[in-house]
């Protein structure tokens, strides 16, 4: 059975589905020293990034913005073939560092297939929160202050406090990552990652509502007739 790859922003349905996605409309989309300028696939990026073994390490002070740069140009991966390429992350502090979100999304951590659950968990929460937002209406975006005009065109986004803050503080209060199961359907026809005890499960939900103060972000999507 395909194993899902779940984001705040996104839900594939497999692995692969995940890694074609960032290959095809990222990776091979945008021109060599481009920047990333997507908002979707920015936050996108930012999500995967965030779940890299070595996160901490490779966002330090916070993310400025990705581009796409030819692997055989970073420094010890000369001998590379020519037609490869890497994205990579620049700092706010200007330091850039090469990642592959190919490692992230076939060798998980116990950390990230946490948060892939937590997010999972409020999947539901978000759509009908989205609805409801724009039923009421009018939406603005929460970094430009752009009329969202269509609910499609709205990312849900954390940044005070951010994803990984919400996680992190959820986590620590139980034990920490590895103290925290998480399942994928446990042999049944699942799509996505779900927490396996249903009380900490709710115990989440709660912690979500009552810490998160998540926005809209207009993403690039056309409006729909």
């Amino acid at each position: 059975m395909a194993i899902p790859f779940v984001t705040p922003s996104r839900v594939f349905r497999s692995r692969t589905e995940a890694k074609n996605y960032i290959r095809d409309e990222i990776l091979h989309a945008y021109p060599v020293g481009e920047r990333i300028t997507n908002g979707s696939h920015h936050q996108l990026l930012s999500e995967v990034l965030e779940l890299h073994p070595h996160a901490e390490e490779k966002i330090g002070p916070g993310i400025d913005y990705f581009y796409v740069e030819e692997t055989w140009r970073l420094p010890g991966r000369e001998a590379v073939g020519r037609g490869q390429r890497a994205i990579i992350v620049v700092r706010t502090d200007g330091e850039q560092r090469d990642w592959s979100y190919r490692h992230v999304i076939d060798e998980p951590t116990a950390a990230a297939d946490v948060k892939s659950a937590l997010a999972f968990a409020l999947e539901k929460g978000r759509l009908e929160r989205r609805d409801a937002d724009f039923a009421a209406g009018p939406v603005y975006c929460a970094v430009t202050g752009d009329l969202i005009p269509q609910k499609h065109q709205a990312d849900t986004r954390h940044l005070d406090p951010t994803w990984h803050e919400l996680t992190s503080g959820f986590v620590n209060e139980h034990g920490g990552w590895g103290a925290i199961p998480t399942h994928s359907g446990n042999g049944g026809i699942f799509v996505g990652r779900d927490i396996e005890d249903v009380d900490l499960r709710d115990e989440w939900l709660q912690y979500y509502a009552t810490h998160a103060r998540p926005v809209y972000v207009k993403n690039e999507l056309p409006e729909r007739p």
